[in-house]
């Protein structure tokens, strides 16, 4: 199976895990095509060492002796150094964060935070000190009885300006109005975190709101099958209920909760054609055909180019298989051009060719004598 397919490195590891289920996390680990032996003295490493060939040649596997290391006590795995007695962070990547350049718009600060999220777990009490990078990112919600609305917001550099990213707002379905107002509280905040999951997925979010739906979620002993659902869709996001503390904090929010759209449309994640980078239409663009022949001792060919009103030029060839004159092998570089023409739905086309008896026939001021 090639590696270029979507399900190849799950197969690849549960192939790994089949031949060496035995060995792994005792003498071996093995993570899709990475392997490493490991041991506590030289001599047991041998020993191993001499387990693993023999596993590896009773299934034809084949290494690479390129890339093969042997007594190694500290390698890097994985974007990691593996050591004898921990785990240790790169310093190929602490270099890399080190002599970035300061972020200056949000998609710098993303990517920013996405290194330092990488070496997380070497960096003690990193939500406290990256706390005024996390409060770039906010979000007000409001619930009213049969609709909510919600706004995403971000702090300027000073942190005492908010300035709006993306407002949402919709009617409750005939269903969710009979919800309770923290349950119309949580399913707003769910329908938020699908429709915002882009900007909250890889960032701490502030949820500003009358009441906390995250201590009712997270803390209720008996939840029903909705409830725990949600439970489980929040839990991939990192979410911090902030008590409102002033009314006109979400004067956003409750206009576009009592403003909902009136007609529920259900959310559509799927993004169509999404190869294409930009379509543009032109009225009544003006191509042009180009069409000639060409004919010797061999046989005739023909040819035709179309040009664009941007100027792209497209070449089409031919060679003929049947004996025909010079006026025969125009008219079919003619026909090839107009059929590529019709191919491609254009309109209006111009045609140059310096064969007087083709264009005023094509014109109608020549008739063809039979």
């Amino acid at each position: 199976m090639p590696f270029g397919l979507k399900n190849a490195g799950v197969t690849y590891q549960r192939a790994m895990v089949n031949l060496f289920h035995d060995m792994m996390h005792k003498d071996i680990e093995v993570y899709v095509d990475d392997m490493i032996s490991k041991s506590r003295t030289e001599k047991e490493h041998i020993e191993v060492l001499r387990r693993l060939f023999l596993r590896l040649r009773r299934f034809q596997l084949k290494l690479n002796p390129a890339k093969c290391t042997f007594g190694a006590r500290s390698r890097k795995l994985l974007g990691f150094v593996v050591c004898e007695k921990r785990i240790e962070v790169d310093s190929d990547k602490v270099r890399a964060i080190r002599e970035l350049l300061p972020p200056r718009t949000q998609k710098e600060v993303r990517g920013f935070l996405g290194r330092l999220n990488y070496i997380a777990r070497f960096i003690s009490q990193l939500t406290e000190k990256c706390d005024p990078i996390f409060r770039l990112l906010r979000k007000h919600n409001q619930v009213f009885s049969n609709s909510m609305g919600c706004v995403l917001g971000q702090h300027d550099e000073s942190g005492k300006k908010e300035k709006a990213i993306y407002y949402l707002s919709k009617k409750f379905t005939d269903c969710e109005m009979r919800y309770s107002p923290i349950e119309k509280l949580c399913c707003a905040l769910i329908w938020t975190t699908r429709r915002l999951r882009q900007y909250m997925l890889y960032h701490t979010t502030w949820l500003i709101s009358k009441l906390d739906p995250l201590k009712y979620m997270m803390e209720s002993t008996a939840l029903n099958g909705r409830m725990a659902r949600w439970q489980i869709l929040l839990s991939e996001f990192d979410i911090v209920y902030i008590s409102q503390k002033a009314i006109k904090g979400s004067a956003v929010a409750d206009f576009l909760a009592s403003r909902a759209l009136e007609d529920y449309e259900p959310l559509n994640f799927d993004f169509p054609n999404e190869e294409l980078m930009c379509i543009a239409m032109t009225e009544d663009s003006l191509w042009r055909l180009n069409f000639d022949e060409a004919s010797n001792a061999v046989g005739n060919g023909i040819g035709a180019v179309l040009v664009s009103p941007n100027g792209d030029h497209y070449p089409f060839t031919c060679k003929l298989d049947f004996d025909c004159t010079n006026n025969m092998a125009e008219y079919e570089a003619c026909i090839m051009g107009l059929q590529a023409t019709i191919e491609r739905g254009i309109k209006t086309l111009e045609l140059y060719r310096d064969s007087a008896l083709v264009i005023y026939q094509l014109r109608g001021e020549w008739e063809t004598r039979v």
